[in-house]
């Protein structure tokens, strides 16, 4: 099986199981929800992305995390003040021995085409340019305010109505991780998957079928662009409002201490230890 092919099986293995019968969803959502930070999640279709080659420490001994995109990984929702995901993958790489920093970069309710202008400037080139892991989440936005178009009414339509959106954020994501990696050759970049914005109400067949477009979408992003991996998301919440914050839209601090778990997880780091939730 070719690498273009097992990540592809990331996202058709989410998507498909909401077709399949209630025993066999609640099996797999139990395997594939079992890891934890420091615990390889088991193998399968839900399995992480092999960890590709470990983050290079600096001379100084300082790792310097570069968190960039939208609210998540700014951390909105983290009642617990817990700086989301990036705060708690640094916490972890801590448990390691390593001296950590996170430069958060992250705006509320950006697109790509913000981000994509955001990355151009030359004082985040530089910063980037420092860094020795890129966290990255975006498109979430694109594809959620794309939505006051599709109503239950256009369930059975055949177009999709998000489809024009998905373009441009397609096009704008490609120049982004070409930026990134232009600006920073060698530092490993995780990009955090989409997972089910789509209001109650909504068609959940069509739902479930327009995130797999949006993530194939990040994924064919990241292909041609060296150690650059997206790490899934979209099971970690499916059926577990609970790991959502009170808003129902961003995560809560169990559900960025799981997605801290699988960027974790796609790390080579010496000593690794971990951190539990």
């Amino acid at each position: 099986m070719t690498l273009r092919t097992r990540r592809l099986l990331l996202w058709f293995a989410p998507a498909a199981l909401g077709l399949l019968t209630a025993g066999v969803l609640a099996g797999g959502a139990a395997a594939g929800l079992s890891g934890r930070l420091g615990e390889r999640v088991g193998e399968g279709p839900l399995a992480l992305p092999t960890p590709a080659a470990a983050p290079a420490v600096p001379a100084s001994g300082t790792f310097r995390i570069v968190a960039l995109g939208d609210s998540l990984t700014r951390g909105t929702g983290d009642a617990a003040g817990g700086g989301g995901y990036p705060e708690r993958v640094a916490a972890a790489l801590r448990k390691t021995g390593l001296a950590v920093t996170v430069d958060n970069l992250a705006i509320d309710g950006s697109e790509t085409g913000d981000f994509l202008k955001k990355v151009e400037e030359v004082a985040v080139k530089e910063r980037i340019a420092g860094a020795n892991l890129i966290l990255l989440s975006i498109g979430g936005n694109d594809l959620s305010h794309s939505l006051p178009s599709m109503t239950t009414a256009s369930a059975g339509a055949e177009s999709d109505p998000t489809a024009p959106a998905l373009r441009i954020a397609s096009s704008n994501l490609q120049r982004i991780l070409s930026l990134l990696r232009a600006s920073n050759p060698s530092a490993p970049i995780r990009i955090l998957g989409l997972y089910d914005p789509f209001p109650e109400g909504f068609d959940r067949k069509m739902a479930r079928a327009t995130l797999l477009k949006w993530n194939v979408a990040l994924e064919e992003a990241s292909f041609g662009v060296e150690n650059a991996l997206v790490v899934p998301t979209a099971d970690v919440f499916d059926g577990r409002p609970d790991r959502l914050s009170p808003d129902r839209f961003h995560p809560g601090a169990e559900g960025y201490t799981e997605i801290a778990a699988r960027v974790f997880q796609t790390l080579r780091v010496p000593a690794r230890e971990g951190l539990k939730s």
